[in-house]
């Protein structure tokens, strides 16, 4: 059976763009039901619609000052939540902060959130082997969806190198991304650096 498509209305997209965000928990699938469409449906088209990426709000010091107290103790999605923000948001906040959560890395659903993707389109990579995972080994149960996955940085960023033309740079979040490249980028100029004075 060939995949139903879904069509939008410019009253659907007004409604979208008035409703939709990311930080809220549980909002797209509300989206959905309200709308009639399957909750990827309303995913993808926020993405389309550049609506993926909440907009940055000031960072107070009271914010930073528990982000760094607490970025050790619980997930990164617990603190966005108390903190109503996207889990992009504060690893990128952490990034800048030098602040490191070592066990930590993307899920499928954030990695999606910071390629501007569904999170369809990270699974279908992972199981095809073109981008590299490990199971976090949760105790989630196949009714909560099974264990979770975990991507780091360096398999994002081979992931980058193979497949340079897999994702839509327009639809990135810019910042995450230039934090992300920032390290390899310094690493190739001090290579290029010492290949010249060799």
């Amino acid at each position: 059976m060939p995949n139903k498509k879904w069509y939008w209305t410019e009253a659907m997209d007004a409604f979208l763009r008035h409703m939709y965000d990311p930080t809220v928990p549980g909002r797209s699938q509300e989206l959905a039901r309200r709308l009639n469409v399957p909750r990827w449906v309303v995913n993808h088209r926020a993405a389309a619609l550049g609506l993926s990426h909440p907009k940055d709000r000031p960072w107070s010091r009271q914010d930073e000052a528990y982000l760094e107290a607490n970025l050790h103790r619980v997930s990164v999605k617990t603190l966005a939540r108390r903190l109503r923000r996207s889990p992009t948001a504060v690893k990128l906040k952490a990034k800048r902060l030098g602040l490191r959560k070592y066990d930590e890395g993307y899920t499928a659903s954030s990695l999606a959130e910071a390629l501007g993707v569904d999170p369809h389109w990270v699974l279908a990579r992972i199981r095809t082997g073109r981008l590299r995972a490990s199971h976090r080994h949760t105790e989630r149960t196949p009714q909560q969806g099974g264990d979770s996955w975990l991507i780091t940085d360096e398999a994002l960023v081979d992931f980058l190198r193979e497949h340079p033309y897999d994702i839509d740079l327009r639809k990135v979040d810019s910042l995450w991304f230039m934090d992300l490249i920032a390290p390899y980028l310094q690493r190739t100029a001090t290579e290029g650096r010492r290949f010249r004075t060799a």
